[in-house]
């Protein structure tokens, strides 16, 4: 009995370890190349750390439904487990033992968040994350969906356009800061005055768009008050 519990275990093992390559195979290696060279449509593998590979899997941006486009935040493929063995089984494409680490998110405080995040970050995402402040939904995305953990890595590892910000320019710290406002906005953008940042929300499509909207109105009320005043005039 206790050789057939080692056989089982064993070939458990090795099942286990045999998934992460056939995985590769069949979502990654068609785009990246069988060891993560990269070729015309994606990018290389090879020296990404295990927070920048982990974030594009945990959003769902890769495996990516067209090559060579910014992928927008959708639902992952794969499993919590499933991406944490791509992830090790993608570090071992390079020489040299890249970063091997995922950012950790402790408790953190709103109001300095708040403040860090209308510096760095509102922008581009907008002063309570709905994104489209600048470009499309793949270049600023909404926040809405995004975890304190996928925040944190993007913080660190800068997917995208998006620039990186490293620990001389944001301690871990203020990282667990703005997490933490982002998930507090989130968590209460539907409470009456809640997060709401003030006026009509026009569906949280960004300062630009409803900008353009306060124009266009502005506008025509001008245009309205001008022909009233030159029909009065002719009267």
């Amino acid at each position: 009995m206790a050789a057939l519990a080692v056989l089982v275990l064993a070939t458990v093992c090795a099942a286990a370890a045999a998934e992460a390559p056939a995985l590769y195979a069949t979502f990654c290696a068609s785009c990246h190349g069988d060891r993560g060279q990269g070729s015309a449509v994606a990018p290389s593998l090879i020296g990404r750390s295990a927070a920048d590979v982990h974030f594009m899997l945990d959003t769902g941006r890769m495996p990516a439904a067209v090559p060579n486009v910014n992928e927008i935040p959708r639902e992952p493929r794969f499993t919590q487990v499933q991406m944490a063995k791509l992830v090790q089984y993608i570090l071992t494409f390079s020489p040299q033992q890249p970063d091997a680490s995922l950012p950790q998110v402790s408790s953190g405080d709103i109001n300095h968040g708040r403040k860090l995040f209308t510096e760095n970050c509102a922008q581009c995402h907008g002063a309570t994350g709905d994104g489209a402040s600048v470009g499309s939904d793949n270049v600023a995305p909404s926040l809405s969906t995004a975890t304190v953990f996928q925040i944190a890595e993007a913080i660190r590892t800068g997917p995208g356009v998006m620039p990186r910000f490293g620990p001389d320019v944001l301690r871990d710290r203020d990282v667990d800061d703005i997490a933490r406002y982002v998930n507090f906005v989130e968590t209460h953008a539907d409470e009456p005055h809640g997060a709401n940042a003030g006026g009509v929300a026009l569906a949280h499509v960004g300062p630009v768009g409803e900008g353009f909207v306060a124009w266009l109105f502005g506008l025509g009320a001008l245009v309205l008050f001008v022909r009233r005043i030159g029909s009065a005039g002719n009267d």
